[in-house]
């Protein structure tokens, strides 16, 4: 994906280049035909990169009123329509109570240091397909558990201040 002009409002963390770039890396070979679901969206940079990576599903989950505008506008401007891009308007976790089926990857950008963010991470595992993988994108200061509710951190990636958690399945985990 080639490198766009990141938004420059103050309400607004939006992941760099470099990270999305890293990530899109890391997961080419699952991202054929791969179902995606982007948690705290924002400017929907991660699921549209995966989109353009040739995923065949992408569900964009954003709650703030300001962020869905530029978002609904990202989705319109990469030419990506219903079926294939499905945006839903609403607060994490209970958001998740809205999605069909599961996903073969699940992303996640939640503001830095929220609860939401470890309190979604904990009800991920039903959403996840039985070979897929999460990842957040989170300050790397911040802990995340390395095993809940049947998911295992499989790795953790540093990019400056930024940190890209990995997390699969694992039946041996039932951290509550």
């Amino acid at each position: 994906m080639p490198s766009r002009r990141l938004p420059s409002e103050t309400w607004m963390r939006p992941t760099t280049n470099k990270v999305r770039e890293a990530l899109i890396s890391s997961l080419q070979l699952r991202l054929p035909q791969a179902r995606v679901l982007d948690l705290f969206a924002g400017t929907g940079s991660l699921g549209l990169a995966c989109f353009q990576a040739g995923c065949r599903e992408v569900v964009f989950v954003e709650s703030d009123r300001r962020s869905l505008k530029y978002l609904i506008g990202e989705v319109s401007r990469a030419g990506a329509a219903e079926p294939a891009c499905r945006i839903i308007h609403g607060k994490l976790p209970l958001a998740l109570s809205r999605l069909e089926g599961q996903f073969d990857i699940i992303l996640a950008d939640p503001p830095y240091n929220s609860a939401e963010g470890p309190q979604t991470l904990a009800l991920l595992s039903g959403c996840l397909s039985p070979e897929g993988i999460i990842v957040f994108e989170h300050h790397h200061k911040e802990n995340y558990p390395e095993e809940v509710n049947g998911l295992k951190l499989e790795k953790c990636k540093r990019y400056g201040e930024t940190a890209l958690s990995f997390w699969v399945h694992h039946p041996e985990c039932h951290n509550p």
